[in-house]
């Protein structure tokens, strides 16, 4: 979102011949405050989203749909998100879904992902919450990384391949959490 961010207000806000230009990135310095400005409100938008949803949504989804449910629920948002970005890669479309993808990762994916340790013995709790956080988020991260610089150089080159493997991430979060939801139910039902 950062580089269409910058790619937008580039545009908006050229950079002039003899003005002093922001960094490498070549913004002006109007362009400078107005990306400032989008990404500090795209962070309490983002954050806005999360809380409220936190408050009013989350126990009431999983009451609702319950667990299982409610665990394909975040991997499928991601999928429809992902498509709809690679269908339309406009700055406010991806605004928009990466603040649903944030805000629904913090107020839904981790309260649930949270649930499933709950028929667990302390000493399997411990080991399998630190691998998932360490292996599972930083593999993340960083596969997410390699992939924004391996097509960093265009935008349009970033939102085309990167959903592609945004597509195959999600896929696989979805055969995951239906396998997940069905092992939490076998084991609260067998105590």
């Amino acid at each position: 979102m950062k580089m269409l961010a910058k790619e937008y207000f580039d545009g908006l806000y050229p950079c002039q011949e003899g003005e002093s230009c922001w960094g490498g990135a070549g913004l002006s310095e109007e362009g400078s405050k107005g990306f400032a400005a989008f990404m500090g409100t795209f962070g309490q938008a983002t954050n806005t989203l999360s809380f409220l949803f936190s408050f009013l949504g989350t126990s009431a989804v999983i009451r609702r749909l319950g667990l299982r449910l409610t665990l394909l629920l975040f991997p499928s948002l991601c999928l429809g998100v992902i498509l709809m970005v690679r269908a339309v890669p406009d700055l406010w479309v991806v605004f928009g879904a990466m603040m649903l993808l944030k805000g629904f990762s913090y107020a839904l994916n981790n309260p649930t992902k949270e649930i499933l340790y709950q028929p667990t013995s302390q000493a399997v709790k411990y080991k399998s919450k630190s691998w998932i956080d360490i292996f599972g988020a930083r593999g993340s991260k960083a596969m997410g990384s390699v992939v924004t610089n391996a097509f960093s150089d265009s935008a349009s080159d970033l939102v085309n391949n990167g959903s592609l493997v945004g597509i195959a991430v999600a896929s696989f979060l979805i055969f995951n959490a239906r396998f997940m939801g069905r092992k939490y139910d076998e084991y609260t039902e067998s105590g």
